[in-house]
């Protein structure tokens, strides 16, 4: 197919679902880029061993087993390299000396980081996340001038992260993120000013929040959850820190005393945000590298991504909106009032505070939360009532109010009469649909039985009947479907998704009405 052609200089394959032999007896001396994406290769093509020239090669998506061969190595004007989600298990000859993006995250890459990793200081983009990498995590490693994406998510880094970010440094994007590294957040990162995306959740992290992090103005997502932070959040030194927050994740650790008002407060991303209106747009920003003269547009990386829990299981939604705004504060031990100030946050969709010591009533300022899908203030100490002027909340798809301490009347309008009785349980003095509890009269005898302090909140005991009967009554693409069918990309089943939960909506929002009917004929005789 390709004899003849060896003046041939870009050659680009990629999702042809073409089956690719990498037995072609034909050389390619300049040859400068090679994109052989999701095209069932095995083995790298030995007849780019004396493509001398290449600088761009894409082997994703393949089916590529044990290590790189040694004449790989003598590749030494590769600067892009993509053998992401195959089955590699050695990082060694790899040419690195003039390497600029360095993707092999999802293959099987096991042991420490080899020595001679460290010597390339051209490095961009370096993504080894989703292996078994072991270890700490070299010194040098953050110290490439030029790094712009670090990501070393879900592997077995052990050890402190190395105070060593440098100054100037240009670094947007860190996940370390699903290891096992301890000891504080290192300092350096203040050399950081560039940083949008700080990801350290699921490790070992064990300090107090780290406040010094307000100087860094461009910070767009903190997660911190699953670790061993503890102590009140105090001692902010500027009136209005993290102006640009959209995810604020500080669930499961072990912060006390009252909800960071400083912080809230200076989240002015979350306030009055126009996004709303203009569509939908990924949270994602491609990164333009040069390589050797050529433009390369690699925007399969830095991509933002969330993992929110459901059914009791972890989905990572791959691609989020830009107008995705959440705080998680769940499972710690902050105690006091919820602030009236956070019914400023009008552009927040996600908020969790469960699993706390939070007392007093829910802030009837809540009803400016105009944009708010999903809220879980369960497993707290809160009195009152539930506040009527919530029903006013037509987006609202998910609500867990569960075990506290609320009285009277449930709200019965709007989005209030879509909630089951999950919402409520544990709220003893609770009345009216959809408990079986009605107002005016005396107790029924059947109290909800009270569940185990670790079971799984927020939407982890939330059903998709709960979401999807929510959007069968007004609600427009939220969270609940946008979020879920846009982490895919191909089109065709983005279509054969939207349908079939379509109809699932309908059948479920057509056997609530029947169900509800039922109950309301039950209530009249």
């Amino acid at each position: 197919m390709f004899a003849g052609m060896t003046n041939l200089t870009v050659l680009d394959l990629s999702s042809s679902g073409l089956s690719w032999s990498s037995n072609i007896n034909t050389t390619f001396p300049l040859l400068r880029s090679l994109r052989l994406g999701s095209c069932r290769v095995k083995d790298f093509p030995d007849f780019i061993l004396n493509s001398k020239k290449l600088w761009i090669l894409d082997l994703s998506e393949n089916e590529i087993h044990g290590q790189f061969p040694k004449w790989f190595g003598g590749l030494s004007a590769l600067q892009f390299l993509n053998v992401s989600h195959n089955f590699l298990t050695s990082l060694e000859h790899i040419p690195l000396e003039t390497m600029m993006v360095l993707d092999l995250q999802s293959n099987s890459l096991r042991g420490p980081l080899p020595s001679p990793f460290c010597p390339s200081n051209t490095l961009f983009v370096i993504n080894l996340s989703y292996n078994n990498l072991s270890g700490e995590i070299p010194n040098c490693l953050l110290t490439f001038s030029w790094l712009r994406v670090l990501d070393l998510q879900a592997n077995n880094f052990h050890g402190p992260i190395p105070n060593k970010f440098p100054e100037n440094s240009i670094l947007s994007y860190i996940n370390l993120s699903k290891n096992q590294l301890e000891g504080p957040i290192p300092t350096s990162l203040l050399n950081c000013t560039a940083l949008q995306v700080l990801h350290l959740g699921n490790n070992k992290i064990r300090d107090t929040f780290p406040t010094w992090l307000e100087t860094l103005q461009e910070l767009e997502h903190l997660i911190l959850k699953s670790n061993r932070f503890y102590g009140p959040i105090v001692a902010f030194k500027t009136e209005s820190p993290f102006p640009n927050m959209m995810i604020f994740d500080l669930s499961d650790n072990s912060f006390t005393g009252s909800l960071p008002m400083v912080v809230l407060k200076g989240f002015k991303a979350m306030m009055n945000m126009d996004a709303h209106k203009s569509g939908l747009e990924y949270h994602e920003e491609p990164i333009d590298v040069i390589v050797s003269g050529d433009e390369v547009s690699y925007s399969g990386l830095y991509v933002e991504s969330v993992i929110l829990v459901m059914k009791n299981q972890e989905t990572k939604f791959n691609k989020i909106l830009k107008i995705f705004t959440t705080i998680d504060l769940s499972r710690n031990k902050f105690e006091g009032e919820i602030p009236k100030f956070i019914g400023n946050l009008n552009s927040l969709l996600l908020l969790n505070l469960s699993h706390n010591n939070l007392t007093g009533h829910i802030p009837v300022e809540m009803r400016n939360m105009s944009t708010l899908e999903a809220l879980d203030l369960s497993f707290n100490q809160l009195t009152g009532k539930i506040p009527v002027e919530l029903a006013s909340l037509t987006f609202l798809a998910v609500l867990n109010l569960s075990h506290n301490h609320l009285v009277g009347p449930i709200p019965q309008s709007n989005q209030f009469n879509t909630f089951p009785n999950d919402s409520y349980l544990g709220n003893s003095e609770l009345c009216g649909f959809p408990l079986s509890n009605e107002c005016g009269k005396h107790k029924s005898a059947s109290v909800p039985v009270e569940q185990e302090e670790d079971e799984p909140s927020f939407l982890s005991e939330m059903t998709w009947q709960s979401v999807l009967m929510g959007y069968g009554c007004g609600l427009t693409f939220g969270f609940g479907i946008v979020y879920l069918i846009y982490r895919f990309e191909r089109p065709r089943w983005f279509i054969d998704s939207f349908e079939t939960l379509t109809r699932e909506m309908i059948y479920i929002v057509l056997r609530g009405r029947k169900r509800r009917r039922r109950n309301f004929h039950r209530r009249r005789h």
